[in-house]
Formats: structure tokens, sequence, C-alpha cells
């Protein structure tokens, strides 16, 4: 057999960085079926990660959302701000909006990157996030009493449930087990809650903690 010559050697190296690359791709792009709105409703809240499939070398960090106004899946089309890192867990953007979170197409949610541990993430209580959305907010007319932030509340009122709601004190880092007992997140209020007749879950939110006599 004859030996490769160097172009289809290089070839060759190419084919296989751009078959992995793909492969990578594939690992993080599948579509969750979810928008940004609803990946925030089912996270109670932010502080999750994504990418989108048209960037390169970035991830985000969603650190804040403004008021749930509507009914799902765009939640009344809340402000959204998040942290934008290189792979390597360079911080890159910070306190950017989200564009267009309630497409399909291109937002995914992804695991949190191993480099999270060794980088010093901001703060849920930074006071820079609350300021930096209220801007957003107002530039987006979406502040409680503006013409526009009115009419949505008034959608997200005749659409509320009837169902009697019996809130819950869940902290941040027990969430998925308060989901194990069968609680919803309220956007709207920002709590977790159970039905008022669901007697057996009630009783195991008592037990955990969650609800007080």
């Amino acid at each position: 057999m004859l030996p490769k010559s160097r172009n289809q050697i290089m070839m060759r190296v190419s084919s296989t960085k751009h078959a992995k690359r793909r492969a990578t791709m594939a690992d993080w792009a599948e579509h969750t079926g979810q928008n940004v709105f609803e990946m925030l409703n089912a996270n109670g809240g932010p502080d999750f990660w994504l990418r989108r499939i048209t960037w390169g070398a970035t991830c985000a960090r969603v650190i804040a959302v403004g008021r749930f106004t509507g009914p799902p899946p765009y939640f009344g089309n809340p402000s959204i701000l998040m942290d934008v890192y290189k792979l390597d867990g360079t911080l890159k953007d910070a306190l950017v909006p989200i564009r267009a979170p309630g497409t399909y197409r291109t937002w995914r949610w992804i695991s949190v990157p191993s480099w999270v541990g060794t980088v010093n993430l901001r703060s849920l209580d930074d006071p820079r996030i609350k300021e930096a959305l209220y801007k957003l907010d107002k530039k987006r007319h979406k502040l409680p009493g503006m013409r526009y932030a009115r009419s949505e509340s008034n959608v997200a009122s005749s659409s509320s449930s009837t169902q009697v709601k019996t809130s819950l004190t869940v902290p941040f880092a027990r969430k998925d087990e308060a989901k194990r007992l069968g609680a919803r997140w309220d956007p709207e209020a920002r709590t977790w809650w159970l039905p008022s007749d669901a007697q057996s879950a009630l009783q195991k939110a008592r037990a955990a903690g969650f609800l007080s006599d």
C-alpha cells in the first residue's frame, strides 16, 4: 500500500476534529422542548446554565428574571438577565439581557460547567442585579403600574387558577425535594405550593419543614 500523502493525513485529522465537534454539539444542543421562560418555571427561578446553538465557545448563567404576569408558555414575556462566560470559565459579558427567550429553536438548558467550583460566581443577592433588572424593566415598560405591565397583569388574573393553594417555605437548595412531594412553583407569587386538599403531601411537607403549623 502506498503511503498517504501529507494532504490526505491532514484531511483525515480535520475530518476527525469536525466529527468530534459535531458529537460534542449534539450532547448539549439536543432540543429539550422548552423555551427559557419554561426553563425558569421548571427550575423554580434563576441560577441555571444555558447555551445558544448559534454561539461558538460561550455559555451563560441565568441570574435574574422579572415578574411573571401572564400564562404559559411565555408568562407575560418578563425580562431575563444572564452572565456570559467563555467555556474556560472566563467572564465575557455581565448583566446582559437574554434576547428572544421565548424561542424554542436556539436556547438549550445545559449541565453546570465543570469549572464552576473554581471561579467566583456572582451572588444572586448582588445589588447590581436588581439595579440592572429595574433598568431593563423600565426600558421594556415592564415596571408595575406602567400601561403594558397593567394589561398583562389583567391577562394573568383572568387566567389564574381557582384552586386553593397552601404556600410552602422552601429554600432554593431544597427545591428538588419539594418537587418530589408534588409541590409546584407559582411564578407570580414566587413561592412553592401544594393543593390545600392534598393532605398526604402536606403532611410530608410539614415533616420536611416546608410548612409551619
